[in-house]
């Protein structure tokens, strides 16, 4: 094998080796009990009821909670494809990134997915994606 073979393959380990131990940990997430379809529904009620009162520090901290509880959940459903589900995660960790600048969770998973997406040489999603 050539040199260029050889790194190639290695970029695709790591890349493989970071999707799953990404994909572990938002499947171990502790809630990870609660369906994908109550998590989305959650996220709705308290999406609206943070964008009606956005200073309301009940309602970001409720927000805060469902969003990154889904965001997991997309992480590790099995319905839905790789592609939807780490964009979708993406945005919903970026969303809480906006209500809550300093979140720790939502910051390292936000650089975990765009550095995989990098590594794969895709471009990033933007926010509306």
């Amino acid at each position: 094998m050539t040199k260029s073979v050889v790194r190639v393959l290695a970029g695709l380990l790591l890349v493989i080796s970071s999707l799953t131990a990404f994909a572990q940990k938002s499947a171990t997430h502790p809630d990870s009990g609660a369906t994908y379809a109550k998590a989305e529904q959650a996220y709705k009620v308290n999406k609206a009821a943070f964008t009606a009162k956005p200073k309301n520090e009940k309602a970001k901290k409720a927000f805060v909670a469902s969003a990154l509880f889904y965001a997991n959940q997309s992480m590790g459903s099995p319905k839905l494809s790789p592609r939807v589900k780490y964009t979708q995660a993406l945005r919903l960790f970026r969303e809480v990134l906006k209500a809550d600048p300093k979140n720790v969770e939502a910051k390292s998973s936000s650089d975990t997915i765009i550095a995989i997406y990098k590594q794969m040489g895709r471009p990033v999603p933007k926010d509306g994606s």
